[in-house]
């Protein structure tokens, strides 16, 4: 018995050793290698990358992309050289190039490299000057601020047209050192700041008000080039706690012309108006929510749509007025298209939530004074209201605390953020509807 053990153990010992060698045999021959066993080292260098193209050249920023290069295994990183020095690697076939010098020349190229070591040849040069020196000094203007800021509006371009720059961390925090600015009324330091990121100051004086009135405009240089949109600062406000904003002005059809109105009108704080369609770029916004604007089925917003955006220009700007004016309450005007179940009118405060002053039903209450054939439908008062509710508005969830604006709803109200939805024939067609939102705005204000 112990015999026929001790040959089964021998047999399968054997069956164990060759099936070992046979799969090292198959291994070694598997691969790279020259039939013999021997790994073949990749000494093959990917192929020199080609179409070196730049745009969104600033005066001290610019964007270089290039066509991937090719390699028989894999492109690993590309080196990019600036004036024949080596400047920085990327994983990617672009990069972002700050803190040029402006009206400066420079010239580049770029390698690509594979994981064995391999190096490409050098890409042909392309040769970038940014842009010249922008004058920085305030600008002076004067005549009916409405019709002023009407002709700014009229160049805001439209859907798809791909105009709006994300901003940078640098840019941002530029902007940040504008905004501050002139809320200190240094606006010779505003002006000095702004023109770093192609926008400039206008002293617009409106001579049809009486008294006439004097407005601080930061605007954008004629040749465009963020589409960031436009804000306006009143050096005297009457209502020093109203800031209204059109987030919207094309998509939200005569917002941008309402909110012009009556701003002037009430001479509030400060305007913001849009520079783009909300549906200007297709790359999505990072933050939540979805909506069928910009396409037949529901879809992330894109990153031009500002209210769903905290990486914007009019988020940073909201937020430096909500931290600097603890008083100010801050009015978007929307739009929307009616249907058979909905209200003319719906306004919130971002929230389910009841502040301690309550200025949304307050506005409520003086627009029907001046029109008692409104509905209305507040989402805090009539708790299963969702629709326009503005729950992922990024403003409104910054203004009520949220712990994150892109993502996480608010949880609590300030109360001084409110967001009215107009049905088009009502408020917003014409001057008179405008009317009747100015009216109600300087009463409550």
């Amino acid at each position: 018995m112990d015999t026929i053990v001790r040959r089964k153990y021998l047999v399968y010992s054997k069956k164990a050793f060759w099936s070992f060698v046979l799969v090292l045999a198959v291994f070694s021959c598997s691969s790279e290698s020259n039939g013999e066993g021997d790994v073949i080292a990749d000494t093959e260098p990917p192929t020199t990358p080609s179409g070196l193209e730049a745009e969104n050249i600033t005066q001290k920023s610019l964007y270089l992309y290039w066509d991937s290069a090719v390699d028989n295994v894999k492109v690993k990183n590309y080196s990019l050289y600036q004036d024949n020095k080596f400047l920085v690697g990327s994983g990617k076939a672009s990069y972002f190039l700050e803190n040029l010098i402006p009206g400066t020349e420079y010239t580049y190229q770029v390698l690509a490299t594979d994981a064995a070591g391999n190096s490409s040849e050098l890409s042909s040069p392309l040769n970038v000057s940014t842009m010249d020196p922008l004058e920085a000094e305030l600008q002076y203007d004067s005549g009916n601020l409405e019709d002023y800021l009407g002709n700014l509006l009229d160049m805001v371009p439209g859907i798809s047209a791909n105009k709006y720059k994300v901003p940078t961390e640098t840019d941002l925090k530029q902007w940040d050192l504008i905004i501050d600015a002139i809320l200190d009324e240094d606006i010779t330091e505003a002006v000095n700041q702004a023109v770093y990121l192609n926008y400039q100051i206008v002293e617009f004086t409106d001579i049809y008000s009486t008294p006439n009135q004097v407005y601080y405009i930061l605007k954008e240089y004629d040749i465009r080039l963020n589409y960031w949109g436009t804000y306006v600062f009143s050096k005297t406000p009457k209502r020093k706690d109203l800031v209204l904003a059109a987030p919207h002005v094309l998509h939200d059809q005569k917002t941008g012309q309402q909110a012009a109105y009556t701003f002037r009108r009430n001479v509030g704080k400060a305007l913001f108006l849009s520079g783009a369609h909300r549906c200007d770029t297709d790359e999505s916004s990072s933050c939540d929510g979805t909506t069928t604007s910009c396409s037949t089925q529901y879809a992330p917003y894109r990153i031009s749509d500002v209210p769903h955006n905290t990486n914007s220009a009019f988020q940073k700007t909201t937020e430096n007025l909500f931290e600097a004016l603890p008083n100010s309450v801050f009015v978007q005007l929307h739009g929307f298209g009616k249907e058979s179940t909905d209200p003319y009118v719906i306004i919130s405060n971002g929230t389910n939530k009841t502040p301690d002053k309550d200025y949304v039903v307050m506005i409520r209450d003086a627009l029907l004074e001046e029109d008692n054939t409104l509905t209305f439908k507040i989402p805090h008062i009539d708790i299963n209201w969702t629709r326009y509710a503005a729950l992922d508005n990024t403003q409104g969830r910054y203004i009520n605390g949220s712990s994150d604006p892109c993502s996480v709803p608010a949880t609590a109200t300030s109360g001084r953020f409110i967001h009215i939805e107009q049905e088009r024939s009502k408020l917003r067609e014409n001057e008179t509807g405008w009317l009747k939102i100015s009216n109600a705005l300087g009463k409550v204000f």
